[in-house]
């Protein structure tokens, strides 16, 4: 698979997931698990993205 599908992949993830959260926020009945659980994909596809286009932190 070529490289810059599976780093867009990482990158539409990581999107979603930040909308996930700011959605999340806005509700007037937070479900702190579903924010939980958005931060932490945004976690994992950032990290997966800035590995995969060779970053070194």
């Amino acid at each position: 698979m070529p490289t810059i599908l599976v780093q867009l992949a990482y990158l539409v993830i990581f999107i979603w997931s930040i909308v996930m959260i700011v959605q999340d926020i806005q509700l007037s009945r937070k479900s702190l698990l579903n924010i939980l659980l958005h931060i932490a994909i945004a976690i994992v596809s950032l990290n997966w993205f800035l590995h995969s286009i060779g970053y070194q932190f």
